[in-house]
Parts: structure tokens; sequence; C-alpha cells
């Protein structure tokens, strides 16, 4: 494939529908539910086309991560969980995925090496032991991976895509199942090394494997699934979700149920009021009295004021409490204010 090409596009090659059609009919439809969950990861989701039909055929909670920001816009409406950036700026859940899809940029990084082997080996480490790896990279590029793919998976496998899709191209699907640990494999890496540059089997059609690859089940729950650089928006959303402002105690505490209108027992005497105005419940209040509507408004207020000194060069003062209330006659535009700090204590 013409590296120009693949610069034109940035790296962008999706997976054709008819490609993923043919992976799904390979994969035993996932079991969960409940406690137990299966989850899709792709590190270059694209529009998450691909991701989101995957998972239809094979079920799944789907996570993928976009670098452009159009394309990131479209995964985040189709995908369960999507992250803008890139794959390498992300905190991933380690072995807290079924199967990895990967088909990544087909380009060299800044130190001169292959983005298709780097980010084979930076993201193999979210998978679980047995879950599964699919591949999807340019034939030839199976050569510089071919010594980590044997030592880290499985079961390998290798299809060239279907029809005139191999030939415009060149890309091959690889499926492997990660092992408990590495191992060196020095013939299962000679077989990886063959596939790059020999004649291999076109992806078979839906219906026509019989042994299918099945996923992996994972606790259900939460997972680590979150970028390095900090989103205001997206901290505020997570705090929301699960953080301190989420227990039930706490909120109760500082945010009570909403006050709903109460009959006390006994009718409320002068004292009673006189309290509820202090403690400011009496605020814009409108109150009825037949035809009457008086729009009510009270507050409590400091007030410093002179007290005797024996030396008359002293002066000395205190603070006491106010309560003021104002009436407003709705009808006639009257306003009456009772202030206990006034010298005849009401005001009109």
């Amino acid at each position: 494939m013409p590296r120009l090409e693949s610069l034109a596009v940035g790296g962008y090659f999706p997976t054709p529908p008819e490609v993923v059609a043919r992976i799904g009919a390979m994969i035993q439809p996932a079991t969960h539910g409940g406690r137990v969950a299966v989850r899709l990861v792709d590190p270059c989701a694209g529009t998450g086309a691909a991701l989101q039909q995957l998972a239809a055929t094979v079920g799944g909670e789907t996570y993928g991560i976009e670098l452009e920001t159009d394309r990131y816009e479209e995964a985040a409406g189709v995908l369960d969980h999507a992250l803008p950036g890139s794959a390498f700026t992300a905190r991933i859940e380690e072995a807290g995925f079924s199967c990895l899809f990967l088909n990544p940029p087909y380009d060299i990084d800044l130190n001169a090496r292959r983005l298709e082997h780097t980010f084979l080996t930076a993201m193999t480490k979210v998978l679980r032991p047995g879950g599964l790896l699919i591949y999807v990279v340019p034939q030839r590029r199976l050569a510089t991976s071919a010594r980590y793919l044997a030592g880290h998976y499985r079961d390998l496998a290798c299809w060239r895509f279907p029809g005139g899709l191999h030939e415009r191209f060149d890309q091959v699907v690889l499926f492997g199942t990660m092992r408990e640990a590495p191992v060196s494999d020095a013939s299962g890496r000679a077989t990886v090394e063959s596939w790059a540059s020999g004649a291999l089997p076109e992806l078979p059609a839906a219906g026509a494997m019989k042994q299918l690859r099945a996923l992996p089940v994972l606790p259900a729950g939460d997972v680590l699934f979150t970028s390095f650089n900090f989103d205001p928006g997206e901290a505020a959303a997570e705090a929301r979700r699960s953080g301190v402002w989420a227990h039930v105690a706490l909120t109760e505490r500082l945010w009570p149920p909403e006050e709903r209108r109460v009959r006390p027992l006994m009718p409320l005497r002068r004292g009673h009021l006189a309290v509820m105005v202090a403690a400011g419940f009496l605020d814009s209040v409108v109150l009825h009295s037949g035809q009457q509507r008086l729009l009510v408004k009270g507050r409590t207020y400091k007030e410093s004021i002179s007290v005797y000194s024996p030396d008359p060069e002293v002066e000395v003062e205190r603070e006491v409490m106010r309560t003021s209330v104002t009436v407003l006659n709705l009808r006639t535009g009257d306003i009456e204010v009772i202030d206990t700090g006034a010298s005849d204590g009401t005001k009109s």
C-alpha cells in the first residue's frame, strides 16, 4: 500500500462492513449479564461503525478511542464508551477486556517504528488471558510482529481479505487467543513470518466456520477507561456518577428532600410566628385572607446600640438582634414595615 495514500487519509482505513460481518460469524455469541460482562475495545475506533457492527453480532459492551475529532463524535454516538485523543494517552484497565479489535494506522512513528507493531505491543495488556485478538493489518507487516504474536498469543490463524478488497489494500485478519504468560515459540514465529509473504486463504464467509472462537466473560462493573488529559466536564460527570456526592447519606444531610407544606398539630402561637420570621421562613410569601392578598418578607439582622458606660470618655456598644417584617398589600399597593428596631415599632 503506497505510503502517500496512507498519509492522505491520516492512516485511517476503516474495516469494510463485509469483513466485519465475516469476522463476527467466526465468534461464538457471548452469554453474559447480571454479574458477568463481555467487553470489546477498539483503540483506533474511527467512527465506531466496525466495533458497533461486531458487538451487534457477538454481544458485549463497546469501548473505543479515536484521535480525530469528527470521527470521535460519531463514535461517541454509537459506542457505549468512547474517549477522544490517542490510545497512548489513555488509562485502560489491564486484563479488563474480552476482545481487542485492532486495525491500527499503517505508518511509522517518530522513532521510525511501525505503528502497527507499536499499537499491538501497547494494547495487548488490556486483554485478559483467554481474550481474543482481532488484528487487521497489511499482510507484509505480520513479519514485524511475528515473534511478539507467537510469544503472547496461541491458536493463531490468519486469512486475507475477501475478493477485490485484498488486492486493493493487501490486508489480512489475524486471530489469536491471549496466553496466560509470554513464551518463546520459534515454530509459531516461523508460521506468522510465512503468512507475511505466502498465499493465504480467503476470510471464510458467514456460516462456513464450524469451530467458533469464544469470548471470555469478566466480572460486571466499571473498569478503568479514561484519559491522562484532564477534562473538567468529564471529571464533573464522573463525580456526579460515582464520587462522594453520589453517597445517599451525604446528600440527604446536605440537600434534604424538597420541603412540602405541612399542617401543624396545633395552631401556631405568636411566639411560633416570631421564630419563623426570625428564621427567615417568611421570605416573599403570599398570604391570603378572603380577598386580601399580602406579600410578606421577614428578616433578622444585627444592630449596634450604645449602652451605659461609667467612664464618660469611653463609648460602649453591644450588638442586638432586630427583626423586621415588610408587608405589601397586593390589592392597594400599601407597604407596612414592622421593625423591632424602630422607635415606635412600626413604619408605614
